[in-house]
């Protein structure tokens, strides 16, 4: 328990008293204050890191904090397994799915998307568990769910939860289970219909393999991705995946079809961006420019300085992570230049914000460039 908890702590750059006052603040929020003072907790936490003290009702706190489940902090044996609870019987969960109206999946998407904007204005561990929780509570109601209508609207929330949930766990740096998530969100998806809600959750998944270092197999999936949206889908989506690919293409080190690719997603990005019938993309020519930007930066191009940095200035204060990553793309080019001073500014911002949103994928990416420069 000790060194895993210690890790967390280390991987987010907080000392013992930001790790308190982060965990005051969380419980504060939900509507639980914590009755220690802040400098007897960052002691608890100490005691905790040691072995000295287990985190007893602080758990879950301590969970969500850091985006890490109990195993990888170290709590799994910190207290006897307790007997399970029986499950409710069969007669129970129909009736309880029989409530699923509607009206009632409605609330569910409401439910998402709000956690969809805390996300990208507070970052992942905020809201990782309550996601979670809530895809759970989702999958449990599609297994008890049977009529058809009524199991095809659900599974369109479902699938949006679920790879929104992945998104956020692969920011806390736990690929394989973002992986399973993702294909919770492409099951939901076949079965709702719905080929934009499977070709964005594959597209998404793509994402795990360039972060464990398989580019090509990022590129085949990303191009199934396509294969599977063809014409059925918005041409927002369309332009979308088009600048997935383009991203597999660089990290592959394919140069042409990387530009191909960037042009198709220009040529398909509609002027209206509204994405009330795809809440779960956001994709406008600012979007597209700081993608186009973070592409060819990582192909070494001179030019993606000047896409990075007018998309730096249109960046919307709320948006936090993306932030974060363009000042990690800034340094990389800059670094690329020859500008070690400017690099080195740039990446300490995007370790500043990727610490304040707990990403830890982006505070690998600025760790990377970093070393580079080293």
């Amino acid at each position: 328990m000790t060194s895993a908890l210690r890790d967390a702590r280390d991987a987010h750059g907080w000392t013992l008293a930001q790790t308190a006052a982060r965990l005051i603040k969380l419980a504060e929020n939900r509507g639980a204050p914590i009755s220690a003072s802040h400098a007897s907790l960052r002691q608890m936490i100490s005691d905790m890191e040691r072995g000295r003290r287990k985190p007893g009702h602080y758990k879950p706190l301590l969970c969500d904090l850091f985006g890490r489940t109990p195993d990888e902090l170290g709590f799994a044996d910190e207290e006897p397994a307790t007997t399970s609870l029986p499950a409710a019987n069969l007669g129970e969960m129909l009736t309880r799915a029989s409530a699923v109206t509607p009206s009632a999946i409605a609330d569910l998407q409401r439910q998402v998307d709000g956690l969809r904007t805390l996300d990208r204005q507070l970052g992942s561990p905020a809201v990782v568990e309550p996601t979670r929780q809530l895809v759970q509570t989702m999958q449990e109601l599609m297994a008890h769910v049977f009529a058809g209508g009524t199991r095809e609207a659900l599974a369109v929330v479902l699938s949006d939860a679920a790879a929104l949930n992945a998104w956020q766990v692969l920011n806390t740096g736990d690929v394989r289970r973002a992986w399973e998530l993702h294909n919770i969100a492409r099951t939901a998806g076949l079965e709702s219909g719905r080929p934009d809600l499977l070709a964005h959750a594959m597209g998404e998944q793509m994402y795990g393999l360039l972060d464990i270092d398989r580019p090509q197999d990022a590129v085949h999936l990303v191009e199934a991705a396509r294969e599977v949206a063809s014409n059925r889908v918005s041409p927002l989506l369309v332009a979308w995946l088009h600048a997935a690919a383009a991203e597999a293409y660089a990290a592959a080190g394919d140069a042409s079809s990387c530009r191909s690719a960037l042009e198709a997603a220009s040529r398909a990005l509609p002027r209206d961006t509204d994405n009330t019938a795809t809440p779960y993309l956001s994709l406008d020519e600012w979007h597209l420019e700081r993608w186009r930007g973070n592409v060819l930066a990582k192909l070494g191009e001179s030019s993606a300085l000047d896409s990075l940095m007018v998309a730096l200035e249109r960046t919307p204060s709320t948006y936090v992570r993306a932030t974060a990553s363009l000042h990690c793309d800034i340094a990389q080019s800059l670094g690329a230049r020859g500008d070690r001073p400017g690099a080195l500014r740039h990446a300490q911002q995007a370790r500043t914000l990727a610490r304040q949103t707990g990403s830890i994928r982006q505070l690998r990416r600025v760790e990377a460039v970093m070393k580079r420069m080293a």
